[in-house]
C-alpha cells in the first residue's frame, strides 16, 4: 500500500508537471507577438534576395544584409545604383554614380524596431496588434504623432515561422512593400561591408 501511494503521488507529480508545460508552450504560441520578438533576438546575420513595390506601382529587386543589432544594407539592382546602410544612429542613402551620400536619423524610420539589439514590438509610444490567418502571422505597429510616425506591417509564415514581408507606411501615406526570398543565416561580414562610402562631394548630414 505504501508503495501504491508513492507511486500514485509521483504520477500526481509528473502529471502536474505535463500540465503546466503545456500551458507554457500554449501561452507561447498564443503569443506571436513574443515569437517575433524571439525570432529577432535570435538572429545574428541573415541575407535574402527580396522584391520592393511602391504605393505608386514602380517595383524594384536586390539583396538585403543583415547584421544585429543596428546593420542593415540593402543593395537595390536598378540601372543607377543604390544602396541603404544603417548604423546605430543614421541610415545612409548613397548614389554611387551622383557621388553623394544622404543621411537621415534612423529613428526616423520604424526600421529601427527591428535593428535593435533587443527587439520590443509593444511599447506606450505605438499600438501593437496581430492577427493569424490562412497560416500567415501578421502584426502592425502604428504610431501615429511624433518621431517615426507611419506604420509597419511584419508578415511571418507560421511554419516555420519566418518573416517574409514587411510593409512601411510613412507620414505622408506613402506604403513600401519588401517581399524575402531564398533567406539564409549565419554569414560572416568584416565590418567594411557595412562601411559608407566617402566622396569629395560628400552630401551626408
Amino acid at each position: 500500500m505504501e508503495n501504491f501511494v508513492k507511486s500514485g503521488q509521483v504520477l500526481r507529480i509528473i502529471t502536474g508537471a505535463l500540465i503546466a508545460f503545456l500551458l507554457m508552450i500554449s501561452g507561447v504560441q498564443a503569443d506571436p507577438v513574443g515569437r517575433a520578438e524571439a525570432w529577432f533576438n535570435n538572429i545574428s546575420t541573415m541575407k535574402a534576395d527580396f522584391i520592393q513595390v511602391a504605393s505608386d506601382g514602380t517595383t524594384a529587386t536586390g539583396e538585403m544584409h543583415l547584421r544585429r543589432p543596428h546593420r542593415m544594407k540593402i543593395i537595390y539592382d536598378l540601372e543607377e545604383p543604390l544602396v541603404l546602410l544603417t548604423t546605430r544612429v543614421w541610415l545612409h542613402v548613397d548614389r554611387p554614380n551622383e557621388k553623394t551620400v544622404t543621411s537621415y536619423p534612423i529613428s526616423e524610420t520604424p526600421l529601427s524596431l527591428i535593428l535593435q539589439g533587443n527587439v520590443q514590438l509593444r511599447s506606450p509610444e505605438f499600438t501593437t496588434r496581430h492577427v493569424a490567418d490562412n497560416g500567415i502571422v501578421s502584426i502592425t505597429l502604428v504610431k501615429d504623432t511624433g518621431e517615426g510616425a507611419g506604420e509597419l506591417k511584419l508578415e511571418f509564415t507560421e511554419t516555420p515561422f519566418e518573416l517574409r514581408r514587411w510593409t512601411i507606411r510613412d507620414a505622408a501615406d506613402v506604403t513600401t512593400t519588401v517581399t524575402l526570398q531564398n533567406m539564409r543565416f549565419g554569414h560572416s561580414y568584416e565590418n567594411k561591408f557595412f562601411a559608407k562610402s566617402v566622396y569629395d562631394t560628400d552630401n551626408s548630414q
